[in-house]
């Protein structure tokens, strides 16, 4: 009979299975792992920002190989190189280093540095080994910016330059060129940066840099003038050449001075961007500005050939004014044309040290007193030659005391100033009179020639005749065979007989003086 007692329940046992330690080989996959998430979490730290750059051309540039640099120090590269929308420019995405993006700012300019041979010299060799880059000029804006427009060619100056910007204006650019040299008592001290036409078309403006120190010596007072070329003067020591430099010669360049304060004083430095005046050359430059001008007109009856607007108006070797314009004139009276031409006198010129005028300005009653006396005296305007080689003519006011009587025209408008015929006029009238008395001359002297053929050459061929009849009965005289000549010759015989026994007479006295009284001896 089975046993129905229960067994007993079975103990339960635990089994604690063997803890397992990660071996070596693991952790080195780990490391690495956590080395290159820490790698990218830094990149990603570091990774500065991406900017566009938008260029009219994409030449030399290559993406991930084109750095960007600043101070030759790479701050960045080139990761992509797109066309724009409209096809119009091409556009440069650039990576930046985030050490640098403090420099993406507004105002900053970014250019392709490249191999350039400019009138100024040649820059950017070095790229022809290290390959064409982009380089940057750090702007002083508070904004930051992402996109930028490059510049086709570099700056003439960048931020970090130490100086002063001026502005110059002038009637024409004349040889002046991107970086032109700017010359303070012939020192280059800066350089033109840019140029451009004035709204209303009169002029041109002409951006210049003038580098620190010297831009301290640019004050209010200082006058600017074109310095290309050469200028030539000629005066009582002789021909001189005068020009800043060969570089000048060449390309063209900017001079200026400074008037000279009291000694030990320093002028006052112009304030930047300051505007000045540039004048043609130098002497144009340094001319005392005179504050008034009184306008004339002159009538003239001869040609103006050679005259031009700006030529001097001279008195007694004083330029007194210059030729403001030059017009052709109708006279309704007499259906004739004459030359207009308007002058313009400055009084301060004249003025300066007039007796009995004293200090203060004159007015314009005592102006016409003053002239309408000159003229009176015979004060008139006579164009005469400058230049003999050239042509150029300048007016002179003198006075002509036999000039014909005239007066003052004072009208609403300009005034008329009274003229004498020019110097080329009376030369050209005292040419007609001596060709005119030449004429005569050569008449009174043909009909002299035409007298003498006709009285005097029948006489002087009788008078020739004769002559030649004398010679013939000389010749015939003469002649070796003539009987003349055998007298002649006998006679001559005779004559040295005498003289031989006179020469014995004369021996026999000087041995014998007794002879003349007893006699000769007997030898």
């Amino acid at each position: 009979m089975p046993d129905d007692t229960p067994l007993p329940a079975a103990e339960t046992v635990r089994v604690t299975p063997p803890r397992r330690r990660p071996t070596l080989v693991w952790i080195i996959p780990l490391l690495a792992v956590a080395l290159s998430l820490g790698l990218g979490i830094k990149a990603l730290l570091e990774r500065g920002p991406q900017i566009t750059l938008q260029f009219a051309r994409a030449e030399g540039l290559e993406a991930n190989k084109t750095r960007l640099k600043y101070k030759d120090v790479d701050i960045g590269t080139v990761t992509d190189i797109t066309l724009s929308p409209d096809r119009s420019s091409v556009q440069v995405k650039v990576q930046v280093n985030n050490s640098a993006k403090g420099l993406l700012v507004e105002d900053s300019r970014f250019w392709v540095v490249r191999p350039r041979v400019t009138v100024g010299g040649v820059s950017g060799l070095a790229t022809l080994l290290s390959g064409v880059h982009i380089a940057i000029d750090p702007g002083q804006s508070g904004s930051d910016a992402r996109e930028f427009v490059g510049l086709e060619e570099p700056p003439a100056i960048t931020s970090d330059t130490r100086g002063s910007q001026f502005k110059l204006s002038s009637d024409t650019l004349g040889s002046l060129d991107i970086g032109a040299p700017v010359y303070y008592r012939r020192i280059p001290v800066g350089r033109v940066i840019g140029y451009a036409m004035q709204p209303d078309g009169r002029g041109v403006d002409v951006q210049i840099f003038v580098d620190a120190p010297y831009d301290r010596f640019v004050s209010p007072n200082s006058r600017f003038w074109h310095a290309s070329g050469v200028d030539v003067a000629m005066d009582a020591d002789g021909v001189k050449l005068n020009m800043q430099s060969v570089l000048s010669l060449m390309l063209g360049g900017v001079a200026f001075s400074s008037p000279e304060g009291e000694p030990g004083e320093t002028p006052a430095a112009a304030p930047a961007a300051s505007t000045f005046v540039l004048h043609p050359d130098q002497a144009t430059a340094q001319r005392i500005p005179d504050s008034s001008y009184q306008k004339y007109v002159l009538i003239f009856r001869e040609s103006v050939r050679g005259l031009t607007v700006g030529a001097p108006v001279d008195f007694r070797g004083i330029t007194a004014g210059e030729v403001s314009r030059i017009d052709l004139d109708f006279d309704q009276t007499t259906k004739n044309f004459s030359m207009a031409v308007e002058i313009k006198l400055y009084p301060e010129r004249l003025s300066r040290r007039s007796r009995g005028m004293g200090n203060a300005e004159p007015s314009r009653k005592d102006i016409r007193e003053v002239l309408n006396a000159m003229v009176a005296r015979g004060f008139r305007a006579q164009l005469r030659t400058g230049n003999i080689v050239s042509g150029q003519r300048y007016v002179a006011l003198d006075y002509f005391p036999n000039a014909k009587p005239a007066a003052m025209r004072w009208g609403k408008g300009i005034a008329e100033l009274p003229t004498q015929p020019g110097s080329l006029d009376s030369l050209q009238d005292q040419l007609e009179t001596i060709a005119t008395t030449l004429q005569h001359t050569l008449q009174h002297t043909d009909k002299l020639i035409t007298r003498l053929d006709r009285e005097v050459v029948p006489e002087l061929a009788d008078t020739l005749r004769d002559a030649r009849k004398a010679l013939d009965q000389a010749n015939k005289v003469l002649a070796s065979d003539a009987p003349m000549q055998q007298e002649v010759r006998d006679t001559l015989r005779e004559v040295g007989r005498a003289a031989s026994a006179v020469r014995n007479l004369a021996d026999l006295l000087e041995r014998q003086p007794e002879a003349l009284l007893k006699g000769k001896k007997d030898d």
